[in-house]
């Protein structure tokens, strides 16, 4: 993976796991995270669509299966992850739309990588955005398939299924 360009990035990222009581605020970033980077890609349908997806089941997964861990700098919740170790999944990766480009998605991906290599996966997948597809190629991902639509909402949003050999 590359690393972020050291002049964009925050002054410091600390990681930790998500606490149940840090939803509503987690919410709130996801919201912010898909307005600013989906934009150009999604429309105002599918951007919420997205969101609403997480907010319907962030709450219950957050004490599920799942490793869910915040970025923070200075204080604030700046970023999340979420994988699935069962699976070798991604689920998550957002980061605060005010903060984007500045280190924090290469921070929580690298903490993903690390701990699914503890747990002994020998792969990362995700179903990835079309924005970050880029993101994602940089990191070493590689798509398995065209674009395909996620219905959610009864929305169909475009997304590309990517995987990183660990």
């Amino acid at each position: 993976m590359k690393p972020a360009p050291s002049s964009t990035a925050p002054q410091s990222i600390t990681l930790r796991p998500l606490r149940f009581e840090e939803i509503p605020e987690v919410l709130r970033l996801i919201r912010r995270a898909i307005d600013v980077g989906c934009r150009s890609i999604y429309d105002a349908d599918q951007r919420g669509a997205v969101w609403s997806g997480y907010a319907q089941t962030l709450f219950a997964e957050s004490m599920g299966p799942f490793e869910s861990v915040v970025a923070e700098t200075d204080g604030n919740i700046v970023g999340l992850s979420q994988w699935d170790a069962a699976d070798d999944r991604l689920r998550a990766l957002f980061v605060d739309g005010a903060v984007q480009r500045r280190g924090v998605g290469w921070t929580l991906l690298a903490e993903v990588e690390r701990s699914a290599r503890r747990r002994g996966c020998l792969r990362l997948r995700g179903a990835m955005s079309l924005n970050a597809v880029p993101f994602y190629e940089r990191a070493g991902f590689r798509s398995y398939g065209g674009p395909v639509p996620l219905r959610t909402f009864g929305v169909a949003v475009p997304i590309i299924r990517m995987e990183k050999a660990l």
